[in-house]
């Protein structure tokens, strides 16, 4: 009897050992290598700043569009999206009426801020014209002639972006009001390792807009 108890008491400090064991390898595996290899607090801030503006935009109340990819193509999309909707809701009353998540086709030119065409969007565009505003998550649209022609509206757009030189066909053809840009002004007003959720957005993003892109551009001019 007392050498069954033993063995018992053997096997289930083995047990024990072996789950400890498996705890400890699981916390090292998702705190070290599943751990996001983006910054997710500046991804929050952008998706806080989109929403801010497009309810700003929007007078804090219609019904928007949302275009971006599938999370798996960019996995910081799934912070961006998360946050944008928790901040839109305490923002106002603007609502969103439909997703679309493009498929990327396997090609590189998709991704956070990019990769937007302009067949893409006036098929957007044209099938929902009743929405007040399009939010894209995957750049501006270069739209050709020809597409501008085939828009039934021309709406409101916010769009992250991560190329200013889109920027400024899009501001000229007036189909973007406000832009979430990444960072071409510098040095950037925030110095060392941002500490809340605004200096996260300023050290690496800028908003902007038809009044000050031309402004901005000159600053980041380089002298003559």
């Amino acid at each position: 009897m007392n050498e069954s108890r033993s063995n018992l008491r053997s096997w289930l400090i083995a047990i024990v050992c072996l789950l400890v064991a498996a705890g400890s390898g699981l916390s090292i595996y998702f705190t070290q290598f599943a751990a996001p290899d983006f910054k997710v607090p500046l991804h929050r801030a952008v998706g806080q700043t989109l929403a801010e503006e497009t309810s700003r935009l929007l007078g804090h109340h219609g019904k928007i569009v949302l275009i971006s990819i599938e999370s798996a193509k960019a996995p910081e999309l799934n912070v961006q999206l998360e946050q944008f909707e928790e901040t839109l809701k305490r923002a106002g009353s603007v609502k969103i009426e439909k997703t679309y998540h493009l498929e990327t086709e396997g090609k590189a030119k998709y991704g956070t801020g990019s990769g937007l065409s302009g067949r893409r969007y006036v098929r957007i565009v044209n099938k929902n014209t009743d929405a007040d505003a399009f939010v894209s998550f995957v750049g501006v649209p270069d739209l050709a002639d020809t597409e501008l022609n085939e828009l039934k509206k021309k709406p409101k757009l916010v769009a992250e972006t991560r190329s200013v030189e889109k920027l400024a066909k899009a501001f000229q053809q007036q189909i973007v009001q406000v832009a979430i840009a990444s960072r071409f002004n510098f040095p950037a007003p925030v110095e060392g390792k941002p500490r809340s959720s605004r200096q996260w957005f300023d050290k690496y993003f800028e908003i902007v807009t038809l009044d000050n892109f031309k402004a901005l551009l000159s600053l980041n001019a380089p002298e003559k």
